[in-house]
């Protein structure tokens, strides 16, 4: 089986720190961010060494090949060329294949919108040559010393270059309510609002943020829910969060879209109540002992963010092969009565007897308890069907082919 997306490293041996850049791509993009999908949905590469012993260059890569010799081409392939003073220097050597090798990726990716060069300069590299890689849009720079940004700058282009729902910048929806608690002021949450709005402004992302984003005149309840609907949503849980009438439709809107969604938990004292409906969504806490504590905890809920839009992107491109092992329904995430609800309403609301319903989602599984209230769900719906809830990996385990 094919992987989705095909990541590769590219760097001249004599730039020591493409090694560096090329290890943070392969322990994030193969570590356990990624895990729980269908096997093999990401794999990293790394081209540097000469290849041949006429030429300077690496091994060319799958989508370049003009044959039908070698390995085939992943789905989708993304080539992240680090730029050094020793690649710069090659690509004007008349006498190096470094030049020719690079006009050929690009002029690749050029004619196959499933291909995308992402280029990184490294400090000190000078500037882009005017050759094949001056034609591509570059990484932000501070990603050659920060791993986080690195990932993040990749995830964000990848989901953009393969979602078929992604419509210029990736769109991170803020949600929050006014008033942090009973007894404060407003700009409580105001200045954690405003902090996550720079901090995304400062990123390739795009941020909406509703006093400031829905227009006069609009109908605004429509405008909310639609860009709810389209973007992955940054919960800012404060302590009246969730009792908060739009909050809690934001979140049901979102999940309901089956969106990515991660909470800043931002409690100060006490929340006022739960609600079953913040539950199931990865959380990161605000750290509050200074500015640098509370810029790097928002930094990390954006990306964990952007890594969940990546991986739910490369969980809807597997449909195929889903669909080849008959699974009836293959949410992103694992399924919960919130979800479950609005889809058995959907796909069954005469109900049904006699037939087997399966539910596929990304590792890890849900435990006995969980799995017992989803079927116990279909059951109450008048859905007397077998209800069978798995992971790619529960079903291979138990002997599943075709994932």
């Amino acid at each position: 089986m094919l992987p989705i997306l095909d990541l590769y490293a590219v760097w001249h041996p004599g730039d020591h720190e493409g090694r560096r850049v090329a290890d943070w791509l392969l322990a994030h993009f193969c570590g356990a961010t990624y895990s729980g999908l269908i096997g093999g949905s990401i794999e990293v590469y790394m081209r540097s060494e000469p290849w041949t012993t006429d030429s300077d260059a690496p091994r060319g890569m799958p989508f370049q090949a003009l044959s039908t010799e070698g390995p085939a081409p992943a789905r989708y392939s993304a080539v992240v060329p680090v730029v050094g003073v020793h690649l710069l220097r090659a690509i004007a050597d008349s006498g190096s294949g470094w030049r020719d090798y690079l006009d050929e990726v690009v002029n690749a990716a050029e004619q196959d919108q499933d291909v995308g060069i992402f280029p990184l300069r490294l400090p000190g590299g000078g500037g882009f040559p005017s050759g094949p890689l001056g034609r591509c849009q570059a990484i932000d720079a501070s990603a050659a010393d920060d791993p986080s940004v690195l990932c993040r700058e990749v995830a964000q282009q990848v989901t953009q270059m393969i979602s078929s729902e992604a419509i210029g910048r990736l769109t991170v929806f803020c949600s929050h309510t006014k008033k942090h608690s009973v007894g404060e002021e407003a700009t409580e949450v105001a200045h954690i609002v405003q902090r996550a709005r720079n901090r995304i402004a400062a990123t390739h992302l795009a941020a909406f943020v509703d006093e400031a984003d829905i227009q006069p005149g609009s109908d605004w309840q429509a405008d909310l829910r639609r860009a709810v609907s389209s973007s992955s949503l940054l919960a800012i849980r404060t302590d009246l969060y969730a009792s908060r009438d739009w909050c809690q439709k934001e979140m049901l809107t979102a999940k309901q879209s089956d969106r990515p969604i991660v909470m800043l938990h931002a409690v100060g004292e006490s929340p006022e109540r739960g609600s079953f409906l913040m539950d199931h969504v990865p959380v990161v806490g605000y750290q509050q002992t200074d500015e640098e504590s509370m810029t790097r905890s928002i930094d990390r809920a954006v990306n964990l963010l952007v890594d969940r839009t990546l991986r739910r992107a490369l969980w809807m491109a597997s449909e195929p092969i889903r669909d080849a092992v008959s699974v009836d329904w293959a949410p992103s995430e694992a399924p919960e009565l919130v979800t479950a609800i609005d889809w058995i309403g959907a796909h069954y609301p005469d109900g049904l007897d006699g037939e087997n319903v399966t539910i596929m989602h990304p590792d890890p599984p849900l435990g006995p308890s969980e799995e017992e209230l989803i079927t116990r769900l279909f059951s109450l719906a008048g859905v007397g069907a077998t209800v069978d809830i798995v992971t790619p990996r529960t079903y291979a385990d138990r002997g599943g082919k075709g994932l």
